[in-house]
């Protein structure tokens, strides 16, 4: 009986870990789809082609700028992006700097992206060099098989502001 009990608890064990690698491809699956669209959207962006900007987004997904202002969903945001487009980010150039995606569940994603824009000049010829880091937050919903913004929240990077964290003990 101690045989079955052994043999029971090592196929158990099997099985589990089958599951568990499994589950793992897969999670690692769907980060590099949700990576895929935020690079999508920088493509998009360094394109200056819109349309090709909001394939990625639902239809209610709301975004904060990064100098606050709130579109309630994506007509706002593309309203208010086509004419920021044309008037100070027709030459921009966005990089990603650094990406991270954390996954809330299967069908749910948050994301991390550390940028800079260069480029960016306002229409009474102000250069923004000063403002053109930031890190931008996205939360991404898999629907019917396709990851969509449903969220998004981008900030400026004040250099002058210091963080503690950086002196702290680790």
């Amino acid at each position: 009986m101690s045989n079955m009990k052994t043999l029971f608890s090592f196929l158990l064990a099997l099985v589990l870990a089958t599951a568990s690698q499994a589950q793992s491809a897969k999670t690692t699956a769907d980060e590099k789809a949700v990576l895929q669209v935020l690079e999508g959207t920088v493509d998009a962006w360094n394109k200056h082609d819109l349309n090709l900007y909001f394939r990625h987004f639902a239809p209610e997904a709301q975004w904060v700028n990064v100098v606050g202002m709130w579109w309630q969903n994506t007509s706002e945001h593309r309203y208010a992006l086509d004419i920021f487009m044309q008037l100070m980010f027709n030459k921009t150039k966005h990089t990603t700097l650094r990406s991270e995606v954390r996954m809330l569940r299967p069908d749910l994603a948050l994301v991390r992206s550390a940028w800079k824009l260069d480029g960016w000049v306002m229409p009474d010829g102000k250069d923004m060099s000063d403002v053109s880091t930031g890190v931008l937050t996205m939360i991404m919903e898999k629907r019917k098989g396709q990851w969509l913004v449903i969220d998004g929240h981008n900030t400026s990077i004040d250099k002058k502001a210091q963080d503690p964290v950086l002196t702290m003990k680790k």
